[in-house]
């Protein structure tokens, strides 16, 4: 590789790894010729080269699903390409399951890789066998096969990217550290290299464990932790099959591919050994660390019952290395918050040799045309807040991290590490009611409450898990009298100034120049028309609007609007989540039991829904907005935090003459859903538009121009092809959740988007979307006989018209 530094580049990528040099790669296959690759040692020296280079295809959805697939038709070619051997082989992978719930959880991925375009299938375990010779199936209750997963060498595949980036024109510098980086008003002007400055115009961090590091540069959070992560390798063991499947065994936590002759065995142990607290030593380079068989123990303990063989047969070597690991397991691309132009594709968390491909290919198509050609929020870096960079919480959350991957991947299964960080002000309150908490963006928040003498803990099953029953008992309740949930969690931004009216009129595609007090639901579209965000916007004065988001989004959403809002515009956004708590009152009985704590008229005349005002609540002042996510009478309260836990209490007193219920955050979606409200990430993303969404009202074409409105304005006037629909299941005893593949006559049309139980209606309710690019009708709609596909079983469902429960949306204005 070449050793002189140009004083300039357009791309400057810092990391050397498979993922940086996958991404010099496809910047130049999508045309960009000035790129620049600078690794502090040698190519694949930090990571890649201790990876075991398994290709498996299968995620969480299409998109990151599509991704995957990309690496194996990628690599199919690359090695043709540059003349180069990468030792790529479709080997195939077979899944087995210890456990019935094991075979459930596999049985969904096969109805999601089937109608993901991978071949996919359970198969008898003797198959297994006859595919694997010297792998036993003994105490196994299933085995399932993906034939076109694969393998390839990981060295091999990194020098071939570099390879073919050098032949797009890009430049490749070994051994040359960066040790600053520059920025002017926000954004990205250069690097700072132990051998000298180099202008830029874009900086990639693909820097793997010195990630972090790299983002502490210019004092943005990218939050992984290095664990030790090992395999063995044994001896030839004879009678082997050349290439056989890979095994994964998930409930024994690992993993088992052929490796010359022998077997390599490694795996995701459910309880990790953090590494590199004092930082990583300068000298690493392709460094293995010291010998750990007790670490290893659980692996091998898996390898004699699965490969019998290995009893016998003599480890060769025990690599281990350090690998860096993020809070959720899901690695990290994207533009990071704070800084314009300063990207990231790093956090792989062992799936780097799978994720690299499609890494590299989105972070260029993201620097081309501003978005990446799938909706990547699952791996978005905006995802993270500032304080995940935490050095404590992180060490504390990679003992888990690690494990994530192999684990039972049940609904709502809620992390146990590096809790509590974020309690709102009744937490204590909460917690003495009967709490189980669950978590989001660090936020405790009450999932749902035991009665008195039942432990208020999380038991997962995906037919039947625990909290059901009680769960019940709260969505009944705001349906029929009244419930109180604590959803201090969302993100609530001050935007304020004199050009505020204007800046948000350009933004969001509703029409936010109201009177003050009005409540707007709106949209933020990007240029094709899509969500970048759904958000309300309260009105509070001329010059100041309160916006509230998810609180998983707060992040995004915060970065998305200042980025827009104009260098010469008097105008500022500020994240005062944590300056207010926010309590919902909602059901057909909440007017009747708030009356009794404030002097406030809200009767319908003079409090109409979709307004907000501040009231006194019992000692406090508080901005009461009438507004529900969950279909019923209700207010949003949002209470300055130290008067809080009084408001609470009071509301709680009072509400012992009212019937009132605590709610937690499964009722909530559940009561969210039976309504057919949408929720960003999963029902609505940047792909769809408000017209598809069903929420068309939510866009003000005839106001001024705004971000979106030439795209929206086509789309509103062409035939739809996609359409967000809901659907009941016929057979009330099966549940969804989300993710499932709908059939319409017997074809593959889409997955469910969002799905649970729906107490109200009696069944199960999902969303969808239906596709037709002939155009969906509704005669279209009529004429198809649905089924969602649940666990192999084809379960006939009813496509509802508008939403099961209160299609008007009339009780939420009584």
């Amino acid at each position: 590789m070449t050793t002189t530094l140009p004083s300039q580049a357009q791309i400057v990528i810092i990391g050397g790894g498979i993922v940086g040099c996958s991404t010099a790669y496809h910047l130049t296959k999508i045309g960009f010729k000035d790129v620049l690759l600078l690794e502090r040692k040698e190519l694949g020296c930090g990571t890649t080269f201790a990876a075991a280079g398994l290709l498996a295809q299968l995620r969480q959805n299409q998109e990151m699903t599509n991704l995957a697939k990309y690496a194996t038709e990628l690599y199919s070619t690359l090695g043709d390409e540059t003349g180069m051997n990468i030792d790529f082989f479709r080997t195939g992978a077979i899944g087995v399951c210890q456990t019935k719930d094991r075979r459930l959880e596999w049985l969904r991925g096969a109805a999601m890789a089937k109608a993901f375009g991978i071949e996919m299938h359970e198969i008898d375990l003797k198959e297994a066998e006859d595919m694997v010779p010297g792998m036993s199936t003994k105490g196994l209750k299933a085995a399932f096969y993906l034939p076109n997963d694969g393998q390839v060498d990981p060295i091999g595949a990194t020098t071939a990217l570099a390879k073919g980036a050098k032949m797009g024109g890009a430049v490749i510098v070994e051994n040359c550290k960066v040790t600053d980086i520059k920025t002017a008003h926000g954004e990205i002007t250069g690097v700072v290299t132990e051998h000298g400055e180099v202008k830029c115009q874009y900086l990639i961090n693909c820097a793997g464990m010195w990630g972090r590091d790299i983002g502490k540069m210019v004092n943005v959070s990218i939050p992984l932790h290095a664990a030790e992560h090992m395999h063995a390798i044994t001896m030839p063991i004879k009678g082997l099959k050349k290439y056989f499947p890979t095994v994964r065994d998930f409930d024994g936590v690992t993993y088992f591919r052929e490796e010359s002759g022998g077997i390599l065995l490694g795996g995701f142990e459910k309880v990790a050994k953090p590494w590199g607290m004092k930082g990583i030593p300068e000298d690493w380079k392709f460094t293995e660390l010291a010998e750990d068989w007790d670490q290893f123990e659980v692996f091998m303990e898996c390898g004699f019952e699965r490969f019998p063989v290995l009893e016998d047969a003599r480890i060769r070597h025990l690599e281990v290395c350090a690998e860096s690991f993020t809070p959720d397991n899901a690695f990290m691309v994207g533009e990071v918050p704070g800084v314009k132009n300063f990207f990231v594709g790093c956090g792989m968390n062992s799936v780097g040799i799978a994720g690299s491909a499609g890494t590299g290919r989105a972070i260029a198509q993201w620097i081309s045309q501003g978005y990446p050609e799938e909706q990547l929020w699952p791996v978005d870096v905006r995802r993270y807040f500032p304080w995940q960079s935490n050095s404590k919480y992180l060490h504390d959350r990679v003992i888990e991290s690690v494990g994530i991957l192999y684990e039972h991947h049940y609904p709502n299964r809620q992390r146990t590490t590096a809790r509590p960080v974020i309690c709102s002000p009744v937490h204590d309150r909460l917690k003495e009611n009967g709490a189980c908490f669950s978590m989001i963006a660090g936020w405790e928040r009450a999932d749902w409450f035991a009665p008195e003498g039942v432990e208020p803990v999380h038991q997962y099953d995906w037919k039947s898990p625990n909290w059901l029953p009680y769960q019940e008992e709260e969505h009944l309740a705001v349906r029929h009298g009244v419930g109180m949930y604590d959803l201090s969690s969302m993100g609530n931004l001050w935007v304020q100034g004199k050009d505020a009216p204007s800046v948000l009129q350009y933004l969001c595609a509703n029409d936010i120049d109201v009177e003050i007090g009005k409540v707007i639901y709106t949209p933020m579209t990007n240029d094709r028309g899509g969500f970048e965000t759904d958000v309300t916007v309260t009105r509070l004065d001329r010059e100041t609007f309160f916006i509230v988001t998810a609180a998983g989004t707060t992040i995004r959403d915060l970065d998305y609007i200042k980025r827009r809002i104009p260098k010469n515009a008097q105008c500022t956004i500020t994240d005062v989540t944590h300056g207010y708590a926010m309590l919902g009152v909602m059901g057909p009985k909440s007017r009747d039991l708030l009356k009794a704590l404030t002097n406030a008229d809200l009767s319908n005349h003079t409090f109409a829904y979709g307004t907000a005002q501040t009231i006194d609540l019992a000692y406090a002042r508080v901005l009461a907005v009438r507004m529900s996510y969950v279909g019923e009478l209700g207010w949003e309260l949002y209470i300055p935090s130290f008067f809080t836990v009084p408001v609470f209490d009071a509301i709680m007193e009072e509400g012992t003459r009212h019937g009132l219920k605590l709610v937690g955050m499964q009722a909530v979606n559940s009561l969210r859903l039976e309504t057919g409200f949408r929720h960003w990430e999963s029902d609505i993303t940047p792909d769809e538009n408000p017209y598809e969404a069903g929420l068309g009202f939510g866009v003000k074409l005839h106001k001024g121009d705004f971000i979106g409105k030439a795209a929206l304005a086509s789309q509103k006037s062409a035939a739809l092809t996609r359409k967000l629909v809901m659907f009941t299941l016929d057979d009330p005893e099966v549940m969804l959740y989300g993710g499932e593949p709908i059939y319409r006559n017997g074809e593959y049309i889409s997955t469910t988007t969002s799905g649970t139980y729906g107490f109200e209606v009696g069944t199960a309710v999902a969303m969808g979307y239906l596709k037709n690019p002939d155009g969906i009708t509704l005669e279209w709609m009529k004429q198809g006989k649905y089924e969602i596909m649940v666990e192999g079983r084809p379960v006939p469902a009813t496509l509802v018209s508008g939403s099961p429960y209160d299609p008007e949306n009339l009780r939420v204005k009584m």
